[in-house]
């Protein structure tokens, strides 16, 4: 449907944070015909295709949608309807659950790393990101365990390399199989029944079930301290340095490829023991092994 030029200016006046800050992850349930990628849910049910002609001012599509969030353009959720509450994350006790869910949902990093004796490791990241496509770079905060660093920390500072497996909800159960604390002479891929290929440049083999996979090289590290001095993190900055997508979720052209968000069916992290299967909008509580 097209709206009117009043409309469409409103559009284009919204700040960049704000809509960066109510998008959810795209659901393929309510994909329609004729909406281009990517495609988002903003609140009140409305749906805005943002390709790049809509972002230079040109065409825009909008239109109210229905989904499977049935708590989209309920009223109960209007600021007008309640009261705000600020939280000092100095004071509050509960800052760990606050983040996690205030900051969701997060792509998950399962990563793949070789120690120095040629043990693998993999293990799911939700404290992840992507930086810049200018290198194209990615973060991943890694907190310290009780036993002080953990095995995929320890492998990437020993060798400067991991892979970026992109988790889909076909094999969430796998993946979060590896999340528990073992011994570091386990290989967690065996463990969770999982596959791997071999990668290009790195040394680190791929998962075979990751339809996306990226090979990262290290750049730098960054030690976070608490303020009782504390190490509690450690983010790794990495650089990807080879792309490996499955032919049945690739979309776009040879010169401009993209991966198509409808079928890889991505799985991210929300608050608690939440994954967010997007393909299929709904929610999967699973608990640490």
């Amino acid at each position: 449907e097209n709206y009117t030029r009043k409309q469409h200016l409103f559009m284009h006046t919204i700040k960049t944070p704000l809509v960066l800050t109510s998008l959810l992850f795209c659901n393929r349930s309510v994909l329609t015909k004729g909406l281009k990628q990517p495609t988002y849910f903003l609140a009140r049910n409305f749906c805005f295709s943002t390709t790049s002609s809509f972002l230079r001012g040109g065409k825009t599509t909008m239109g109210p949608i229905k989904t499977t969030f049935s708590c989209l353009g309920d009223d109960d959720l209007e600021p007008e309807h309640g009261e705000w509450k600020t939280f000092d994350p100095k004071t509050c006790q509960g800052v760990y659950g606050l983040g996690i869910s205030a900051v969701a949902p997060r792509p998950v990093a399962v990563i793949t790393s070789r120690s120095e004796g040629d043990i693998l490791n993999c293990a799911p990241f939700s404290y992840t990101g992507l930086l810049s496509h200018d290198p194209p770079m990615v973060c991943h905060g890694i907190c310290m365990s009780r036993q002080g660093k953990k095995d995929t920390l320890v492998n990437i500072e020993q060798t400067k390399e991991w892979v970026f497996n992109v988790l889909s909800d076909t094999w969430v159960t796998e993946a979060n199989a590896c999340s528990g604390e073992v011994s570091s002479d386990i290989n967690e891929l065996e463990m969770a029944g999982l596959d791997t290929l071999p990668c290009d440049i790195v040394k680190v083999p791929r998962v075979k079930q990751a339809l996306v996979a990226m090979e990262c090289k290290l750049e730098s590290t960054k030690e976070i301290i608490n303020d009782n001095g504390k190490h509690t993190t450690t983010v790794v900055f990495g650089r990807i340095v080879k792309y490996h997508i499955h032919s049945s979720v690739l979309g776009g052209t040879e010169e401009k490829p993209v991966v198509d968000l409808e079928k890889i069916r991505l799985c991210g992290r929300v608050g608690g023991i939440t994954y967010w299967p997007a393909g299929e909008g709904k929610a999967l509580s699973m608990k640490r092994p």
